[in-house]
């Protein structure tokens, strides 16, 4: 099976670029490029998670909160599993795996290190603006999860 996306009438446009977008990102994400990273986001980007109680909103709010999960996971990697693209609108299925060594900054304020391996499936949906760049994210990540297996729940 294909991974680029295709209709009745054949290849969806720009469907292959989306997905070469999203291994870029995640190719920054992976080099621990924090400004990289955020490069790929509209300066007044805004990103809804469920890792945040308030949306993330700007690049430089984007690269800070990036660089958080760097420090709390130095070994902290993504794995692009699948992207579906609509037009400027892209899912993205990933498995987000690290090991919790650093200080890791939540809604319940800061866990310390537990040693801790995690590796927990997330989606990524985002829509690109005009300007090419990604204008917003809704990323769902189980926090339950990262919970259970940080031995905190």
């Amino acid at each position: 099976m294909s991974d680029i996306p295709t209709s009745v009438a054949g290849p969806v446009p720009g469907a292959g670029d989306q997905r070469e977008k999203a291994e870029k990102i995640i190719a920054a994400l992976n080099a621990h490029d924090a400004a990289a990273y955020a490069a790929f986001y509209s300066p007044d980007a805004v990103v809804y998670t469920t890792a945040s109680p308030e949306p993330v909103r700007g690049r430089a709010a984007i690269q800070q909160d990036i660089q958080q999960w760097f420090t709390a996971m130095p070994d902290m990697v993504l794995q692009l599993e699948e992207v579906v693209v609509d037009g400027p609108k892209a899912a993205s299925r990933v498995l987000f795996v690290g090991t919790h060594t650093g200080p890791l900054t939540t809604p319940a304020g800061e866990v310390p290190p537990t040693g801790q391996r995690l590796s927990v499936p997330m989606a990524v949906f985002s829509r690109e603006g005009e300007d090419g760049l990604t204008a917003e994210d809704h990323r769902y990540l189980d926090m339950m999860s990262i919970a259970q297996q940080l031995g905190l729940a």
